[in-house]
């Protein structure tokens, strides 16, 4: 999706577009995706802006607000808010390789210089991504409230409202589009992507204006739906075919009858380990698409006494296991095939 998107934000530079309006539904964005989408935006050839949208029934995640700000301009639905109740189920999802110290520093240092540019304060960039203490501000009066500045003791915190607190392993937080907007975290509140545009481009949207709309779908739950159900499929297939080729000949059966019996049980077998194969390769082609697959738990993955291991090597093991186990009655099915 970070590339289909960054192919998109690099067709600003060819004069065709004015800008372009990324709208964000509710959800979560995994954080290292955030990194690379942040950056992608702050690189696009040409303005890149940001609706949070999705209702008042759904909430967006606190990457979409960091994204929103980070784009030349943030609107969000009315009613539509920022909430999130500790880490992601994402993170799990997390190449083995991100530098989480590395993200961490860009994003914030990103951020920083976006609060700067809002015109927020720079507080904002600690308060969302590493907040020592909780991000509180003074209620919203007549449209405007404060930061809340240094810890507050118990039962001196009447009259202010906490967004953002650490948590185990990340935060947790709400933000009302009403103080989103106050602290100038977003530019404003609106309800059509239309308008949206208008303000967007200003005067010049004032004279009309032809969108070309482009949707862009995650389909990662499907992917590693299939594949477990693939993997499954694959070691059953290969739990069946030993059985096909285990399965008892009447001993009683003339010399002939007893080959051809013993032929036609190592062909039925061969059918069956044919769609395992075809499983397998199937799994692995959905993997080498989406290596998220590998970093989910394996559907059978039997924990070894005394051994950790990461999630793609019990997926080798498993993934090992399975070709084994086909090759091996594979073999001895052709050789009773033939006699």
């Amino acid at each position: 999706m970070v590339r289909e998107l960054a192919g998109h934000f690099d067709q600003l530079g060819d004069g065709r577009f004015e800008g372009l309006l990324l709208e964000l539904q509710a959800g979560r964005v995994r954080e290292d995706l955030a990194w690379e989408l942040g950056t992608a935006i702050e690189e696009a050839a040409g303005p890149v802006w940001v609706w949070l949208t999705g209702g008042a029934d759904a909430s967006a995640g606190p990457e979409q607000l960091e994204l929103a700000m980070r784009g030349v301009g943030a609107w969000i639905e009315p009613g539509h808010h920022v909430e999130w109740d500790g880490p992601a189920e994402s993170v799990n999802l997390m190449p083995e390789d991100v530098d989480p110290g590395r993200m961490m520093r860009e994003r914030y240092s990103s951020l920083w210089v976006a609060c700067e540019r809002r015109g927020a304060s720079t507080r904002l960039a600690e308060g969302l991504l590493r907040p020592s203490v909780p991000l509180r501000v003074s209620r919203l009066v007549a449209g405007e409230c404060e930061l809340v500045e240094g810890p507050v003791s118990p039962g001196e915190d009447g009259g202010m409202v906490t967004l953002v607190e650490p948590v185990a392993g990340g935060t947790k937080g709400r933000i009302s589009p009403e103080i989103a907007k106050a602290l100038k975290m977003i530019d404003g509140v609106e309800g059509s992507a239309r308008r949206v545009m208008r303000l967007a481009l200003g005067e010049a949207g004032e004279h009309g204006f032809r969108a070309e709309r482009v949707e862009i779908e995650s389909d990662l739950e499907e992917k590693i739906a299939e594949g477990h159900r693939l993997m499954g499929v694959a070691r059953a297939e290969a739990a069946l075919a030993q059985d096909v080729l285990r399965k008892r000949i009447d001993s009683g059966l003339g010399r002939g009858a007893y080959d051809r019996a013993v032929r036609e049980r190592a062909r039925n077998a061969l059918v069956v380990v044919e769609r395992g194969e075809a499983a397998l390769r199937a799994f692995e082609a959905i993997a080498a698409e989406r290596p998220e697959v590998l970093r989910t738990r394996a559907p059978v993955q039997a924990d070894l006494p005394g051994v950790e291991e990461t999630a793609a090597r019990a997926w080798a093991r498993e993934i090992e296991y399975v070709r084994r186990g086909l090759a091996s009655t594979k073999a001895d099915a052709m050789a009773q095939a033939e006699g």
